[in-house]
C-alpha cells in the first residue's frame, strides 16, 4: 500500500512539473499581439519616408542647408530597414503554426518555445527601426 501512495504521489508531482502546451501557445499569441502593436508606427514611418522621398524639393526649400542626395540614400536605407522588419513579422506569421495535431505535449511545447524567441527576434528589429525612425524625424522637429 506504501509503494501504491509513493507512485501516486510520484505520479502527481511529475504531472505537476508538465507545462501544458496550450500556456506557451496562449503566451506566444499575447506577445505576437503586443508586437503587432507596432506594426502601425513601421507603416506610418514608411509612409512618412515615401513622403519625403517624393517632396525633395519642399523638403529642400524648408531646409536650404540639407543634402538633398545623402538624404535620399538615408531615406532608402531606413526604408528598406522598415520593411525588412515588415517581411520578418509577416514571414513568421505565414509559418508559425499553432494547430500542433499529432504532436505530443513536451514537441508542442519546444514547438511553442522557439516561436517565442522568434517572435521575440521580431520585436526587437520592430524596436531598433522604430527608434531609427524617430532618431531620423527629430533632425526635423527643431
Amino acid at each position: 500500500m506504501n509503494k501504491l501512495v509513493g507512485i501516486v504521489l510520484i505520479a502527481l508531482g511529475a504531472s505537476a512539473c508538465t507545462v501544458d502546451y496550450k500556456k506557451e501557445r496562449d503566451e506566444v499569441m499575447q506577445f505576437h499581439d503586443l508586437v503587432m502593436g507596432d506594426q502601425t508606427a513601421i507603416v506610418n514611418y514608411q509612409m512618412k519616408l515615401d513622403t519625403l522621398l517624393k517632396d525633395m524639393k519642399g523638403l529642400k526649400a524648408k531646409y536650404p542647408e540639407l543634402d538633398t542626395l545623402k538624404e535620399k540614400e538615408t531615406i532608402k536605407v531606413l526604408l528598406n530597414d522598415l520593411t525588412t522588419a515588415e517581411d520578418s513579422m509577416n514571414d513568421w506569421m505565414h509559418k508559425f503554426e499553432p494547430d500542433v495535431t499529432g504532436k505530443s505535449n513536451e514537441e508542442s511545447v519546444q514547438y511553442f518555445k522557439a516561436e517565442k524567441a522568434k517572435i521575440q527576434r521580431v520585436d526587437s528589429l520592430y524596436k531598433k527601426e522604430i527608434k531609427s525612425s524617430e532618431a531620423y524625424f527629430s533632425k526635423f522637429k527643431k
